[in-house]
């Protein structure tokens, strides 16, 4: 299994869950920079009733709710819980585009406890 690929996701939907609280379905794309092979991105679906996801690009034609951007280590130390979401976002190492106030409001607090904390940081 290589990171972002589409077992990686597989790995992290089956240990997440959903968010509560997410009455509307929320499409989030993660685009991956410095990776060892360049540029990845991965897409979650996600609602109160459940979460998928796939490894690449959204299809033509799609497009996602949230668009976040950073570098694979900043992620790895967002999962892992040394560093705070807001504090990269102030700082610029963290990007965010669309629906900024799902980002802020639902996904980062939820991303941040069990069942979601556990399965980014087994995700590393």
């Amino acid at each position: 299994m290589t990171r972002f690929d589409q077992a990686w996701v597989d790995a992290l939907v089956a240990a997440a869950g959903p968010i509560a609280g997410l009455a509307d379905r929320c499409r989030l794309l993660f685009v991956v920079t410095g990776t060892a092979d360049g540029k990845a991105a991965f897409f979650l679906d996600l609602d109160d009733r459940g979460v998928s996801g796939r490894a690449g690009r959204l299809p033509r034609g799609e497009h996602a709710d949230v668009t976040v951007t950073a570098e694979e280590k900043m992620l790895a130390d967002l999962w892992m819980g040394r560093r705070v979401y807001d504090a990269a976002f102030m700082s610029g190492d963290l990007k965010v585009e669309g629906a900024y106030e799902i980002w802020l409001d639902r996904l980062t607090p939820a991303f941040a406890v069990p069942p979601w904390a556990t399965a980014w940081s087994a995700a590393v």
